[in-house]
């Protein structure tokens, strides 16, 4: 009996260790059927992650030519070092290595870091751009032991004539994370380039072309043993401006280190041919990532070489204005072009007495001399009868206070100012007293020097186009009509043509066989009590902005030139020889035989020249 019982026992014993190692069994098959059905194609994501390298192939952005097809921005190749977060295995090593190794910049890196947390640790990360061959050498020395470390040649952005057109050309930069959130930029990825500023930010979409990728079978150490798939990246598309260079290369030069702009366009179809701002910065700065001295150097510049003066900085228009006066004028039937005034050097009015430049005044001026000389006291007067509303309309009309539609970014408005706008804005009333210094361009009065050369050029031909930078734009058709009567036109460009031809004060801008017409203007910056208090040498902190905008040839014109230079004293000295030089530029390269390398003769003048 008691050995049945045991074998009972036993048998019973044992069929729970079978029943376990039943169990037990069943459980391994189901591992590894989770193993290799469920989480197949999870763990084969993992080992060719081991095997494969996904290596960025960014695509170059498109050139930008000038209208002559002549390369203004192109790409050359640079070295760039990025660390796949992966193959990581101590990133305190890591972070000792390419600091002291490759010279990046700690907090630097941990901003990278910072970053691309969000993003998948499999993405590369760009570590530092435009590596030196030394750095290159010192890597590839360490790369067997730094698999996590990958150089990578790719295109960088140059600017082929550093700081010439820079405001135009603008620069670019890596994607920041506010840009990513942006709808224009969902579809990229930290580390990816972006326009920032000018045709770069613009047209950025277009410039942009279709990064590619490689990849590629490697080893335990990381090399890369063979090319397993390829995607070729796709250039961006070519853009060409209506920029000359030439004509670009002359205003720049004419303006040296002088802080101004100079900006010069077709009249027919809004072809911008010059836009030029100085001071200026080298984009190439931006092309890598930009130093703290240089950023200090540009941020620290009281004349900001990074605002483009031709259509961001708003100034007083000073005595230009007087040619949108005498059209208004004329239009509204306040004057003829016979109408004379009598100048003994000012006038009172209101209670205040308001000078004329010219101390011992002008003697009788009719409307053609009193555009011709500058009488500001001829002006004083028109103004008092037109009001300040009427003087606002005119203006509107030929496109001031009004942006001109540049594909630039950042264009401001400027200021037509009126009774409703000072109502508005401050909730007091205009004062007629106020009209006296509008109607010579002073006052609360400003503009662009885009929106003078734009409204200048509605003078010269009747239409107010839309400005552009890019060739494939409008061709002009779409100008809307100014609105003056052709009559009161020519008798405005007649006087012009007198300002440059006869002795008036734009005779500096004058060049020979090509009937120049033009304007000058000394914007003061300060009042005239004022400045008659302070010393000689706070004096010259606040010199006149000298203006001069004109247009050639007088019959069918091909160009207007628009040019401020700051504290730059009388327009006549100081921004007529400057837009002559331009003229003159373009004369000889598509009115008379072109001359190689545009090496022109030095412009002269007949004299010096002290008037507005």
């Amino acid at each position: 009996m008691p050995i049945f019982q045991d074998n009972r026992v036993i048998a019973h014993r044992l069929g729970l260790a079978r029943l376990l190692i039943a169990l037990v069994f069943l459980g391994l098959c189901l591992k590894l059927w989770h193993l290799m059905v469920i989480r197949f194609d999870h763990y084969r994501e993992l080992a060719e992650k081991n095997q494969v390298r996904t290596i960025p192939l960014m695509a170059p952005r498109g050139p930008v030519l000038d209208r002559d097809g002549r390369v203004l921005v192109e790409n050359i190749n640079s070295f760039n070092l990025f660390l796949y977060r992966e193959e990581v295995s101590d990133l305190e090593d890591t972070r000792e290595f390419v600091v002291n190794e490759l010279d990046v910049d700690p907090e630097h890196f941990q901003e990278r870091l910072d970053e691309a947390s969000g993003y998948p640790d499999f993405r590369p990360l760009l570590i530092k751009e435009n590596l030196s061959m030394d750095e290159v050498a010192r890597l590839l020395s360490h790369q067997s032991e730094r698999p996590e470390l990958k150089i990578f040649e790719q295109p960088r952005r140059l600017y082929r004539y550093g700081q010439l057109a820079a405001h135009v050309l603008g620069f670019v930069g890596e994607v920041s994370r506010a840009e990513l959130d942006l709808d224009q930029f969902k579809d990229l990825k930290p580390g990816d380039v972006v326009g920032k500023t000018g045709i770069e930010r613009v047209y950025n979409r277009r410039l942009t072309g279709t990064d590619g990728f490689s990849r590629v079978l490697v080893n335990s150490a990381g090399k890369a043993l063979q090319e397993l798939a390829r995607n070729d990246p796709r250039p961006g598309a070519e853009l060409r401006l209506t920029l000359d260079l030439d004509l670009q290369r002359v205003a720049e030069e004419e303006l040296g280190d002088q802080p101004g702009a100079v900006i010069a366009l077709d009249p027919r179809n809004g072809d911008v041919l010059v836009l030029a701002s100085r001071p200026a910065f080298d984009p190439n700065w931006f092309a890598t990532r930009i130093t703290e001295k240089q950023w200090e150097e540009l941020t620290s510049n009281p004349d900001n070489p990074l605002q483009n003066r031709a259509i961001q900085n708003a100034f007083s228009p000073g005595s230009i204005f007087k040619v949108v006066m005498a059209l208004g004028g004329l239009e509204a039937g306040i004057v003829t072009p016979q109408t004379s005034v009598y100048c003994n050097g000012g006038v009172e009015l209101y209670g205040h007495y308001f000078h004329c430049w010219k101390a011992g005044g002008h003697g009788f001026v009719h409307l053609s001399e009193a555009i011709q000389h500058s009488c500001n006291t001829y002006f004083y007067l028109l103004g008092q009868k037109m009001g300040i509303d009427r003087i606002a309309e005119f203006a509107r009309r030929i496109g001031l206070g009004v942006p001109t539609g540049i594909d630039l970014p950042g264009e401001i408005s400027g200021l037509v100012p009126s009774s409703a706008w000072k109502e508005r804005t401050t909730g007091h009333p205009w004062y007629a007293g106020e009209t006296i210094s509008v109607a010579i361009g002073q006052g609360q009065l400003n503009v662009t020097p885009a929106q003078l050369a734009r409204a200048i050029g509605a003078v010269a031909t009747g239409r107010v186009p839309k400005l552009k930078l890019v060739d494939d734009q409008s061709d002009g058709s779409d100008a809307q009509p100014v609105g003056f009567s052709l009559e009161n036109l020519q008798a405005v460009r007649n006087a012009m043509w007198k300002v440059v031809n006869e002795y008036g004060t734009g005779r500096e801008a004058r060049v020979a066989n090509f009937d120049v017409c033009g304007k000058t203007g000394t914007a003061q910056t300060i009042s005239r009590q004022t400045r008659e208090k302070l010393s000689e040498e706070e004096q010259a902190k606040y010199e006149p902005n000298a203006w001069f905008v004109g247009f050639a040839p007088r019959e069918d014109p091909e160009i207007v030139v628009a040019v401020i230079v700051q504290r730059g004293g009388s327009g006549g000295s100081g921004a007529a020889p400057i837009a002559g030089r331009v003229l003159q530029a373009y004369y000889r390269k598509y009115k008379s035989q072109p001359v190689p390398g545009m090496e022109l003769a030095a412009h002269t003048g007949s004299g010096q020249v002290t008037e507005p």
